[in-house]
């Protein structure tokens, strides 16, 4: 049988605003990962586990691994938004550094300049370890350069850049203990407009913006602001 206990506010600070009332499950039947991980039902995550005995009240600083954007998949788009051109659409070593860098810029924004939680760079027993990666992007047009679309034609319309799958794991960065892992997924802007470069990086960050802010949140709850 699987019982449910409510998510303290402490614990909540892992996953930030709910579609419902979180619970974790408890009991025989709980699903858990990891030994200590227990699955969390009515999560805004996607997928949610958490360690129910955590404590993220304790934490007031923050330690931020750099993004991983390696062995990331890649969702083609329809080939209808790349008329003229085949090739697949690519990460470049400059796309990934972009990425990452907008990820810190969106973290570092919204938790530490305008949370108050601030940005460390060694562990402590206040300082919570935050690692993301992501797991998948799904471009709504082929890239934005002369090999992926054809020369001189007329800009491209999509709903949006596309979609972002990441997985995140929040520890305690002393021992190193994962007390919660996530996944999850945005997508963009549904209002239609110009696909290019700037208009997607500007959807990426926007991406990254939100979920720094859900952290930030649930941080927040956790020390009673």
């Amino acid at each position: 049988m699987i019982r449910k206990i409510l998510i303290t506010a402490s614990a909540i600070a892992f996953l930030g605003a709910c579609a419902g009332t979180p619970e974790v499950q408890t009991g025989a039947n709980a699903e858990t990962i990891n030994g200590n991980l227990n699955k969390v039902d009515n999560s805004k995550a996607d997928l949610a586990y958490l360690d129910p005995s955590a404590d993220f009240g304790k934490y007031s600083k923050l330690l931020l691994r750099p993004l991983g954007v390696d062995n990331i998949e890649i969702v083609q788009p329809n080939r209808s938004n790349s008329i003229g051109r085949n090739k697949d659409w690519e990460l470049t070593d400059k796309d990934k550094q972009s990425l990452q860098d907008a990820y810190m810029d969106a973290m570092t924004k919204y938790l530490s300049d305008k949370g108050d939680y601030p940005i460390v760079t060694e562990p402590g027993d206040d300082v919570l370890e935050i690692g993301a990666k992501i797991t998948a992007i799904a471009p709504n047009a082929a890239k934005d350069d002369s090999q992926s679309r054809a020369m001189g034609r007329s800009r491209v319309y999509t709903e949006g850049a596309g979609a972002i799958a990441v997985v995140v794991a929040y520890a305690d960065s002393q021992t190193g203990e994962v007390l919660g892992l996530a996944k999850d997924s945005r997508s963009s802007s549904s209002n239609w407009g110009a696909n290019n470069s700037v208009s997607n990086m500007s959807d990426v960050r926007q991406m990254f913006n939100s979920w720094a802010i859900q952290i930030r949140k649930g941080l927040d709850t956790a020390h009673g602001r």
